[in-house]
């Protein structure tokens, strides 16, 4: 399957929309990154630990499938691990806690942040990022993401004490909340400095299957809409993405001033836009297992109509994009189905505008 050519590079994509201009393609991202590298014959155990491995893949990504964005991933573990949270590195999948850094909330007391020059993988990462921003800095906008303050406390101390501390001890919770909050601001403003890359925020914890509503307003909120104030100060504007179901949430969300929701594939676009289109850009939600995985290129091809069709006219703008992590194993040939459909059904595209790809398109 051939990939179609495209007239913009990402940068002139994004800047161009972002203004309100027509661009070629509505922008489009591929969640990939370590997840993709088996596709290239990398052990995914190796890709962490290698500056070399980890430009490879994002160049061949770019060059195979001309998605928008470029980055490495601070991803949900790279930053407690360099606090001490213990990692399994599998060959073939994503590395996975094996024991946090905390035995006991009493200890945060003693934790201290970390130096991006030296602690845990952020050497390798800021050198993949220097050399990725040396040869697609003219032609990319390049970008990060990391788990956002409730993700990382809970990585910390372990996800079943974390919740379970919600109930039986608040006050160590909220102040291992201010704790991760102050790192991960503290990182990211490093990182900008050094690099001048932006962050967006990813919360799985904090969606309705895990969270209450109640828990939710208590232990997220406040760290979120702190996080997201100091961020905006030197890259302003944040994005957050949140796994699972938010509906019930999506107000607190963007009244914690966050510019962008990448919301998972079990919400609607189409909700979402109506409700909250006018203050925040949407993200996603190509079904990433099911479909982009799995499925032929007819059912990329209609999950990718479907989302524009929600989305693609959302006043603040709308990128197309897999409702989580492009799912390991995912082909080649999916993957360009995938960008193959943008290309065509999100041509000629502007924000707040249908794009013109969509013109004989009926749902």
């Amino acid at each position: 399957m051939q990939l179609i050519k495209l007239k913009m590079t990402p940068k002139e994509r994004v800047i161009a929309y972002a203004k309100g201009e027509e661009v070629d393609r509505i922008p489009t991202s591929l969640s990939a990154g370590e997840t993709v590298g088996p596709l290239y014959g990398i052990n995914i155990c190796d890709y962490y630990f290698s500056a070399d491995l980890m430009v490879e893949v994002e160049a061949r990504l770019a060059e195979d499938f001309q998605a928008d964005n470029m980055g490495i991933g601070l991803g949900l573990r790279t930053l407690v691990e360099a606090l001490g949270t213990k990692l399994v590195y599998p060959k073939k999948n994503v590395s996975y806690i094996v024991e946090p850094a905390l035995r006991s909330l009493d200890e945060v007391e003693h934790l201290g942040f970390i130096n991006i020059q030296k602690d845990g993988r952020f050497p390798v990462i800021i050198e993949a990022f220097e050399r990725l921003l040396e040869r697609f800095g003219e032609e990319r906008i390049l970008g990060s993401g990391l788990a956002g303050p409730l993700t990382t406390a809970a990585s910390l101390i372990g996800t079943e004490n974390f919740l379970k501390a919600t109930v039986k001890n608040r006050e160590g919770i909220h102040r291992l909340l201010q704790y991760s909050t102050d790192c991960i601001v503290r990182c990211c403003k490093e990182m900008n400095r050094k690099l001048g890359i932006k962050f967006m925020l990813s919360e799985p914890i904090a969606s309705k299957n895990l969270l209450s509503k109640k828990q939710f307003n208590e232990f997220f909120l406040p760290y979120l809409t702190q996080a997201v104030k100091q961020m905006n100060e030197f890259q302003t504007s944040t994005s957050i993405h949140i796994c699972g179901h938010t509906k019930d949430r999506w107000k607190e969300v963007a009244d914690a001033g966050v510019s962008g929701f990448w919301v998972d594939n079990c919400e609607s676009l189409q909700e979402l836009k109506k409700s909250f289109g006018e203050r925040v850009s949407i993200s996603g939600n190509l079904t990433p297992v099911e479909v982009l995985k799995d499925g032929t290129q007819e059912e990329i091809e209609a999950n990718v109509k479907k989302c524009i069709w929600e989305a693609g006219d959302n006043p603040k703008g709308y990128t197309l994009c897999p409702g989580c992590t492009t799912p390991v194993g995912t082909s080649a040939e999916n993957m360009t189905a995938f960008m193959n459909a943008a290309a065509m059904y999100g041509k000629d595209a502007r924000k707040g505008c249908m794009p013109k790809g969509m013109r004989n398109v009926f749902f």
